[in-house]
């Protein structure tokens, strides 16, 4: 990265010269940072530290979206009252994030007049999981307060592709957070005219008529799936025409699930995807293959390696595209051997079960259904899918007493297991009309069961990171403290001690703790604004 592409640095003081955060010039005027490193500040002193020589110029607020929480939102949009020529601005990239991506930003922490930090992409989190955590090298810099509204650079192409959020990091943290480029064109659509590279999702997924219903069924097996419930990596859907429910419900669930289209979403339940969890969305009609895999490559570094756990391509109306033989067979199909190295789920979308090309797909790639008749692969599947549930039962068995408000965890696998059992017996007894009539009622027992585990281990770990993000805030508020002198301060350790127990100690109620942490904290700014 030379020093040209580094112009777009700035630091950020308010009226009485302290340092507030960092900031990114976009162009000569306009500038990026988080809401909160300006919030109750109505101008803005910018330090140029890329530009030596040049005075500090001063702005005000354009535009922002107010922090949720602590983990959402925060994005703010800055103008200088005089526009700054020597300054290069830096673009803002759409990216698809790699796990163990390397990444950097350029921060002022306490003392300090400007370094680097470098971290690794770890995974999402925060509101609605719109958040991406940084976990820092070991000798690298602690991102601080200090590097809240920094740029996060990626290592591999020098692209701008986040924002550090780092509101409450502490000096010993080495994890910190990021908000995404698209999650931040989301909240702020202002910014998009600084924005490069394609949307995740073509526009005729946001922008096509949707009916009056969706398909629930479909929508909730969807959704759980584009969570990484499961066992296949490859999904052939089956939408009918535009009109369907079954294509609305594809449809909305990208849109929930794309990280600009999805920032700040208030939609929640089990017909809802995780943000980010659909990485590319492509509407193949009338598209030629080469279109198709110019938007892939365009979106995707295949070639590079894996892209993170349950990230999801979508391909939809491929027997309606301009070449449907020579997409699947020289695009799709290559692609879907590759999904389990390249950390990806597929979900190949045709409008017709009647299509050539979906048998050609599921015999290729092993996502063919069991047909009726096929007893031995209805059983398969069914075992399958109690392994599935005999794992997840296991993890929410363990997990749910952890938390005052989740449903009892049930045991069933090792039951259902027994009537798949008894119906192999009866298959290898040479008793198939027995096994007929009675298997459908087990698939639907199995298929309820397994929904319902899915949906208790998607609210556990939904309180399993709020739990964490909980312990982390009172972590941060107890460094922040005792870096401000107030070590066994009998006010504070009295807010301290029941957040503390309510995170630490049995069951724990996260609606009494989050309070808890909010009064710590509260508590807290008050002792140390005096």
């Amino acid at each position: 990265m030379t020093s040209e592409r580094r112009r777009w640095r700035v630091r950020l003081r308010d009226r009485r010269g302290r340092i507030l955060g960092a900031g990114t010039m976009l162009d000569d005027e306009h500038l990026l940072t988080c809401a909160h490193v300006i919030e109750g500040h109505d101008e803005i002193t910018v330090d140029f530290v890329a530009l030596p020589g040049v005075e500090p110029g001063f702005a005000t607020i354009v535009a922002h979206a107010a922090p949720i929480g602590d983990d959402g939102g925060d994005v703010a949009l800055l103008r200088l009252r005089d526009p700054e020529e020597q300054v290069d601005g830096a673009p803002l990239h759409r990216t698809a994030l790699e796990d163990n991506q390397r990444v950097r930003a350029y921060g002022f922490p306490q003392g300090s007049d400007g370094m680097w930090s470098l971290a690794t992409v770890v995974g999402d989190g925060g509101h609605g999981l719109e958040r991406v955590q940084l976990h820092r090298t070991s000798d690298a810099e602690p991102i601080t307060h200090g590097f809240s509204g920094a740029a996060v650079v990626a290592d591999k192409t020098g692209h701008v592709v986040g924002m550090v959020a780092t509101r409450y990091a502490t000096e010993a943290a080495r994890v910190s957070w990021m908000i995404p480029v698209e999650t931040m064109l989301g909240y702020l659509p202002q910014l998009r005219r600084w924005a490069q590279g394609s949307p995740a999702i073509d526009p005729s997924f946001v922008y096509c008529p949707e009916p009056p219903a969706i398909d629930v069924p479909f929508a909730r097996e969807f959704a759980g799936w584009l969570g990484g419930h499961g066992g296949s990596d490859v999904w052939v859907i089956i939408t009918g025409e535009d009109d369907s429910a079954i294509a609305a419900s594809l449809r909305r669930a990208v849109v929930l699930a794309d990280r600009e289209r999805g920032a700040g979403r208030s939609a929640s339940g089990p017909t809802v995807p995780p943000v980010g969890s659909v990485v590319l969305a492509v509407d193949a009609v009338g598209k030629t293959a080469d279109e198709v895999r110019h938007r892939i490559a365009e979106r995707l570094d295949v070639a590079a390696g894996r892209h993170g756990s349950g990230r999801t391509v979508v391909v939809y109306g491929i027997d309606e595209s301009a070449e449907p033989e020579k997409l699947v067979g020289e695009v799709l199909i290559p692609l879907a051997h590759r999904v389990h190295d390249l950390g990806l789920r597929l979900a190949l979308a045709f409008r017709n079960e009647s299509s050539p090309m979906v048998s050609e797909v599921r015999t290729s790639t092993g996502a063919s259904p069991a047909d009726e008749d096929d007893i031995e692969g209805r059983l398969t599947l069914l075992e399958t899918r109690l392994a599935e549930l005999a794992r997840l039962e296991k993890e929410n068995l363990g997990d749910a007493p952890r938390f005052t408000d989740a449903p009892d965890a049930q045991a069933r696998a090792r039951r259902l297991q027994g009537a798949v059992t008894q119906l192999r017996s009866a298959e290898r007894d040479g008793e198939p009309d027995w096994v007929k009539r009675h298997l459908p009622a087990c698939e639907r027992t199995v298929a309820r069961t397994v929904e319902r585990a899915r949906d208790l281990r998607r609210l556990l770990d939904e309180n399993l990171s709020r739990r964490a993000e909980l312990r982390a805030r009172l972590d941060a508020y107890g460094e922040m403290a005792r870096n401000s002198g107030f070590v066994e301060d009998v006010e504070l350790d009295a807010a301290y001690a029941p957040a503390w127990r309510m995170l630490f100690e049995g069951p724990c109620d996260l609606g009494a703790a989050s309070a808890a942490v909010e009064q710590y904290a509260n508590t807290v700014r008050k002792r140390i604004d005096g």
